[in-house]
């Protein structure tokens, strides 16, 4: 039970909103409550009956609410007044929205709907609730000056601290823990269960360590390493059968994932799930959606639920350990360029601790990509924007039967898009610049040669129209990918004869 409390022009209700959508618990606003009850606006209350009665209808509502199913809740500015109200508040987790008087008159200028904003005494008002809501408050963050996401993301931080960042996932929302050596202790991060089912592929190195860190009963289903890349497949009873309060923990890559989530899939709805991913491309982008999960069959019971909670370590995730890492490096790039620009310094200073798999390096990045993830990704949605994960594939596609490497046919995607975006107009050389400087510090080409008749006839072709214009999703600036942009022919070539000059 999460209560909100605040000055009128804090923004309860909307970081309310925010914070419900974000923990996937209901939001109730007592003054929504007392007015269904009333069947009469709180204004109407207030002209009627006076602001003591409507105070003692309050008190009964908010007793109501706060005795109910968990939720986050938006008390009205004036409810801590009473001292039951608050006797109550103590016993509950409780945020205050902290907003200067200044700031909150400009909020609701000219709203009728506050009949306080009438009152001589405003400021000794301001002032006395404020007191009050500090005392009450296991949290406060200021508003003054910051959108309501921002606010909601801030409380979040304080109320989960170390504990994790809240995602977006399909189905409802994640907690995702970024830790170096949480493996060791990774039953702490999980809810009580009857038992653990752990899904690994044969010889997974970590797996002695997770199961030191699981209490209780513990059960191991090992996929075989020869069945890794078509292991969803090999899901369900030809694994194991998880019992109807068990939780189910991949422990792999998202294949190993897939696994997981197909024995959910088949054998829940009471079973669970949690992940801990051990490539970087797990740990970059955790295994929340289920879309890749097999279609259930007529008798199973419906779409997978996202894992209750992902555990990422980074240690032992190394390029002499991760045969992808390199690229997940290029698509961490990638993702920086079209959705957090101000990452690339990040990973521009980080580069050698990267390269190296130094666990602080790589627990930052991680860390800055699940909370871009939770930043815009919504409850219900996957957060992969198509259009930022198309950024410099229709080049590397083609690219990579050439090179041989996928990583090497990412990186050198994105420069020749860059090029591509310089001579259409959209970017600048510095944008081209930011591309070249931050994936040569990663190791990463940004130079090659490419003539246009060595490419597969079919490379150039994703989105066109059948038109002399070929189609590319290109940067109108940092951050700012657009899909469906048509581009002739001369400027393609262009483009790859800079790539092939790129120093």
């Amino acid at each position: 039970m999460i209560v909100i409390v605040g000055f009128m022009g804090a923004g309860k209700t909307t970081v309310g909103r925010l914070l419900a959508a974000r923990l996937g618990l209901p939001f109730v606003d007592t003054d929504l409550v007392i007015e269904a009850r009333e069947g009469r606006s709180i204004p109407a209350i207030f002209a009627g009956d006076g602001e003591a009665v409507f105070r003692d209808v309050e008190e009964a509502v908010v007793a109501d609410v706060l005795g109910g199913p968990d939720a986050v809740v938006s008390l009205g500015g004036g409810a801590c007044g009473r001292a039951g109200t608050r006797d109550l508040l103590r016993t509950r987790t409780v945020v205050h929205l902290d907003v200067s008087l200044a700031e909150a008159r400009a909020r609701t200028a000219g709203d009728a709907s506050r009949p306080m904003l009438q009152r001589a005494d405003l400021e000794e008002l301001h002032a006395g609730r404020r007191t009050v809501f500090e005392d009450l408050a296991d949290v406060s963050v200021t508003t003054d000056g910051r959108s309501a996401e921002a606010i909601a993301l801030d409380v979040l931080d304080h109320l989960l601290g170390s504990t994790g960042i809240v995602v977006p996932a399909p189905g409802g929302t994640c907690r995702v823990v970024v830790r170096a050596g949480a493996l060791s202790a990774v039953g702490e991060h999980l809810p009580p269960t009857g038992s653990v089912l752990v899904v690994a592929r044969a010889g997974e190195p970590v797996l002695p360590t997770v199961l030191a860190g699981l209490a209780g009963s513990v059960r191991v289903a090992e996929v075989p390493v020869e069945d890794a890349e078509g292991s969803r497949a090999a899901g369900g009873d030809a694994i194991a059968v998880p019992g109807p309060h068990d939780l189910v923990l991949a422990v792999g890559d998202h294949a190993v994932a897939d696994v997981a989530r197909s024995l959910v899939q088949t054998h829940g709805p009471g079973v669970r799930w949690a992940a801990v991913p051990r490539s970087l491309q797990a740990l970059l982008d955790p295994p929340l959606s289920g879309s890749e999960v097999l279609q259930p069959s007529p008798d199973a019971p419906g779409p997978v639920r996202p894992p209750l909670v992902v555990v990422c370590d980074p240690d032992g995730v190394t390029p002499a350990t991760d045969p992808r890492f390199r690229t997940a490096l290029a698509e961490a790039v990638q993702t920086a360029l079209t959705t957090a620009p101000e990452d690339l310094g990040t990973i521009l200073a980080s580069a050698a601790g990267l390269l190296a798999g130094d666990p602080g390096s790589v627990s930052a990045l991680v860390r800055r990509a699940v909370t871009a993830r939770a930043r815009t990704a919504t409850v219900g949605g996957d957060g992969a924007d198509p259009v930022h994960l198309a950024y410099g594939r229709t080049f590397s596609r083609g690219f990579e039967p050439l090179v041989g490497d996928e990583a090497d046919a990412l990186s050198l995607g994105l420069v020749a898009a860059a090029h591509l975006a310089r001579r259409a107009g959209l970017l600048d050389d510095a944008g081209v610049s930011s591309h070249r400087r931050v994936l040569r510090a990663l190791g990463l080409p940004t130079s090659h040669r490419f003539p246009p008749s060595d490419l597969p006839p079919s490379w150039s072709r994703d989105g066109g129209d059948g038109g002399d214009d070929v189609r590319f999703v290109l940067l109108r600036g940092p951050g700012r990918p657009e899909a469906g942009l048509a581009v002739d022919h001369d400027a393609l070539t262009g483009a790859l004869q800079d790539l092939a000059e790129d120093r």
